[in-house]
């Protein structure tokens, strides 16, 4: 009986173990990550909930776990880094980061430098975002002489802003808040980021989107991404992807970072501990190993 337990167990293992291998084997890579026993990954911490600095100063949000999660699979420690969003390209090419796995939106002229994974982990859109005051205008009245736009360097927000936006003053900013304060003291009209920090910029500053004539100005997916040469991490990246779709652990974020507000309270609040949501999250994904709110959370570091 002991022994019929532990050959599933034992079969189980040796699988886990032959998919790594084989990862390692096509991917310099993931063979250098497997080799170091750890993965490095750069996020500009400035736009919750997808990546962000809690109330205690710890790296949270919903492509932070997704991070964790490619640690945990990979069975390594996380380095994660701290850098503005305009770095983590040239952070990748230059061997900083290992991977790309953040909220960035594939597009054509940045699969000219990097190779986006084909599975993506999240769709949204361009919005453009206004004080109330403003809401009943359309985002169209914003193309003209004398109207500033605010975008944040090296978003996608900068070639919409170009492209929908010709005749207006696009004034360029290192990150999301910066874009928001310009905003709330009147130095811009308006600003363009993604539709999915339209909950948290109402929370805190009142701001609106307009919906005229639509509320998209664009549609966007996000994906991970890797060095162009490196096909054999996009492809294990992809057997990821499609994997936590299939179990539901994706869904499972979702349901927790977008459409919940536990997060708010647990990670935008000083407190002793977090919630009963966020727990059982945590031991659905498999993380607590890379979490500081679990008490085992040795095999992450923030940079």
């Amino acid at each position: 009986m002991y022994f019929n337990k532990l050959v599933p167990l034992a079969l189980g293992l040796l699988v886990a173990a032959g998919a790594t291998a084989w990862a390692a084997d096509e991917s310099p890579t993931l063979a250098k990550i497997q080799g170091d026993k750890k993965i490095v990954i750069m996020n500009d911490l400035s736009a919750a909930p997808w990546q962000f600095r809690d109330a205690n100063g710890n790296a949270a949000g919903f492509s932070i776990d997704l991070d964790r999660m490619i640690a945990a699979k990979l069975d390594v420690d996380l380095e994660l880094r701290n850098v503005e969003w305009a770095g983590l390209i040239p952070g990748l090419l230059t061997r900083k980061s290992d991977i790309l796995a953040t909220s960035m939106t594939v597009t054509p002229k940045r699969a000219e430098q990097i190779l986006f994974t084909k599975e993506n982990w999240y769709s949204t859109g361009v919005v453009a975002i206004v004080r109330p005051d403003a809401a009943a205008s359309s985002w169209e009245d914003l193309n003209q002489p004398g109207k500033r736009i605010a975008v944040k360097a090296g978003t996608s927000a900068v070639d919409i802003a170009k492209q929908f936006f010709a005749n207006a003053e696009v004034q360029s900013y290192p990150n999301d808040t910066d874009t928001y304060q310009a905003l709330k003291t009147s130095r811009v009209d308006a600003a363009l980021n993604d539709l999915a920090v339209l909950g948290v910029v109402q929370r805190e500053y009142g701001f609106v989107s307009l919906k005229k004539p639509r509320e998209l100005i664009s549609s966007d997916n996000w994906a991970f991404a890797v060095r162009k040469d490196d096909t054999g991490a996009q492809a294990y990246l992809d057997k990821l992807l499609a994997e936590i779709k299939a179990n539901g652990k994706l869904e499972a974020l979702r349901a927790y970072w977008v459409d919940g507000e536990a997060w708010k309270k647990d990670f935008l609040e000083k407190n002793n501990g977090v919630s009963e949501e966020r727990k059982k999250l945590v031991e659905q994904l498999g993380i607590s190993a890379y979490v500081p709110e679990s008490g085992k959370g040795t095999r992450a570091t923030l940079e």
